[in-house]
């Protein structure tokens, strides 16, 4: 019964901040606006959560695990289709998220839950564990980077054929580094 109450204050406090930071940036929501905006008070709050940042990162967390059912076969480009409909299905919402910085920002927060998952079909690819790190984490950076342009373009792109187009493109690039890469170097003159 404590776990079952414990979910709903949670849950109204993160489907209050989402329906704040649907029109109100997230620099200027206060604790007691997520509060009375959910009918809990500020008590209650800091019994669920530090502050509004880690109220924020369980939203991610939640939002994440809607579609992370994990399978041992799939690729990235398989949950991708799902990513970019969650995305697009609170696009005010995830617009603003794109905007918080620092420790619990989406782009954080995005690199640590992708991570596995791309460790999981690149891992292979690299020499050390610092070269993971390092690729990695440009790759999400970029896929981040496209999440944010693809969201707040007008008019906004339907999220299967955006994941669609993401998979083609890379698929070019990615044909295009290894055309390349394969050409003999020219020689300095």
């Amino acid at each position: 019964v404590q776990q079952k109450l414990e979910k709903k204050a949670g849950d109204a406090l993160s489907e209050s901040l989402k329906e704040l930071m649907r029109h109100v940036n997230f620099s200027r929501i206060t604790i007691d606006d997520i509060c009375e905006k959910a009918g809990v008070s500020r008590r209650n709050f800091y019994r669920h959560f530090r502050d509004k940042y880690e109220l924020l990162s369980w939203i991610y967390d939640e939002d994440f695990v809607r579609f992370s059912v994990h399978h041992d076969e799939w690729t990235i480009w398989d949950y991708y289709p799902a990513i970019c409909r969650n995305l697009y299905s609170d696009r005010s919402f995830y617009l603003n998220a794109f905007s918080v910085d620092g420790q619990n920002s989406f782009r954080c927060r995005c690199t640590e839950l992708l991570y596995p998952l791309l460790m999981h079909d690149f891992g292979g690819a690299f020499d050390s564990v610092e070269d993971s790190h390092f690729f990695i984490d440009r790759i999400t950076n970029a896929t981040f980077d496209s999440f944010v342009r693809w969201l707040s373009s007008e008019p906004c792109m339907p999220p299967d054929q955006y994941a669609a187009l993401g998979k083609e493109k890379t698929r070019k690039l990615a044909a295009g580094i290894l055309k390349i890469s394969e050409k003999p170097a020219a020689e300095i003159k």
